[in-house]
């Protein structure tokens, strides 16, 4: 089981596959009276509790995010050797190293639970610098010394001191030059819900991402899309092709859906853990949502941390921006709309500027005018 093709587990199913997440649930203490092998309510309610406490959609069901989160909670820092491979380790004890290792000033990255390059250079670069064999595997003795230096009144990890110093300083002057990956969600064999009219989300994600692309490739960025519009690469691939393309930035487009038809509104998502979180996502989420609630009128459904693939897996700051609800009557049509989407697209380009160059004009709020003081009359 598991993997990005692996069948969704939801209420109702049965068997071994069942069997085997009810247990992985009790080991985290989340289940103890369930019925073994049938997919209840109680496994339900302990499913969403497992999925709030990662950062992932408390949707109740086990699909690949899931269901790698649940595998990975069972290991324990010093359980395994940790080292660089294909496919790569992933854990709750290589999300230990780095969250003990970047505390240390080795910038692991993310504490994303997965031990890739940047990782392993950071391993390399501690064993370096405490007199250890250096080979990057995180083994007993590596993991003795990250324990024995420790600090009780640890400072941030790394990767947060980076990204606020990046914060701080202008990265560049303009678009020009930028290298930005555009995420088109779903695709044509995970076409995802509809709108009213029948048209299926990876269509009205394509179109937006695409308007989007039009008008950064004006302003002179190098935008690269993830997606082909016939083509379904899963989270983890679309990560990985942000990740070889070297960009700087990852916007993805998705829309929403939801059983009442009253649900509505704009929402972002960026990478954060329950101790951490990407600042230069949080701070792109901000921006997109809020000029994208400017440009359409539609409800402000805020920003969140999350630990999805895409989130977790790329080493740019990336996003996910739900620009709608496609189950919502009025908003569900909107999304089909050439005008709607233009929209959408000039709101996501504003937001990717203001992030990537500086306030845009929009975002500054118009200075109040100088009250004059009574103690100082008007110069006729």
């Amino acid at each position: 089981m598991g993997g990005a093709g692996m069948a969704l587990i939801r209420r109702g199913a049965v068997g071994p596959e069942v069997e085997d997440i009810q247990r992985r649930l009790a080991d985290l203490g989340l289940v103890d009276a369930c019925d073994l092998g049938v997919f209840d309510d109680t496994t339900l309610a302990a499913v969403r509790a497992f999925q709030q406490h990662r950062g992932l959609p408390a949707d109740g069901i086990v699909g690949p995010d899931t269901w790698g989160a649940l595998v990975g909670a069972s290991f324990r820092l010093g359980d395994r050797l940790l080292y660089e491979r294909r496919p790569m380790l992933r854990g709750d004890d290589v999300r230990d190293l780095q969250r003990r290792i970047s505390r240390l000033g080795f910038d692991a990255g993310y504490d994303d639970g997965i031990y890739g390059r940047q990782t392993a250079e950071a391993v390399r670069d501690f064993q370096l610098n405490t007199g250890l064999v250096v080979d990057g595997m995180a083994g007993p003795a590596t993991i003795h010394a990250l324990r024995r230096l420790a600090r009780q009144h640890q400072q941030d990890p790394a990767y947060v001191v980076r990204e606020r110093a990046q914060l701080r300083h202008r990265l560049r002057s303009s678009l020009a030059g930028a290298r930005i990956l555009l995420d088109p969600a779903r695709g044509e064999a995970d076409p995802g819900p509809t709108a009213p009219d029948g048209t299926p989300e990876h269509h009205i994600t394509w179109a937006i991402a695409a308007l989007t692309e039009g008008r950064l490739a004006a302003l002179g960025a190098n935008v690269v899309l993830s997606r082909g519009p016939w083509t379904t690469p899963s989270p983890s691939q679309r990560a990985a092709h942000a990740n070889a393309e070297d960009v700087e930035v990852i916007v993805s487009v998705r829309g929403n859906h939801h059983p009442t038809p009253t649900a509505q509104g704009i929402a972002g998502y960026h990478f954060g853990t329950e101790r951490y979180v990407s600042e230069r996502g949080r701070r792109l989420a901000e921006l997109a949502v809020d000029r994208l609630v400017a440009v359409t009128a539609s409800p402000h459904c805020r920003i969140h941390p999350s630990t999805v693939a895409l989130l977790r897996e790329s080493r740019a700051p990336a996003v996910i921006i739900e620009v709608g609800f496609l189950s919502h009557p009025t908003e569900g049509t909107a999304l089909t709309d050439r005008d709607h989407q233009r929209a959408l697209a000039d709101g996501l380009v504003d937001a990717l500027t203001a992030a990537l160059v500086g306030e845009p004009a929009w975002a500054v709020p118009p200075k109040a005018p100088a009250a004059q003081s009574a103690a100082a009359p008007g110069r006729g």
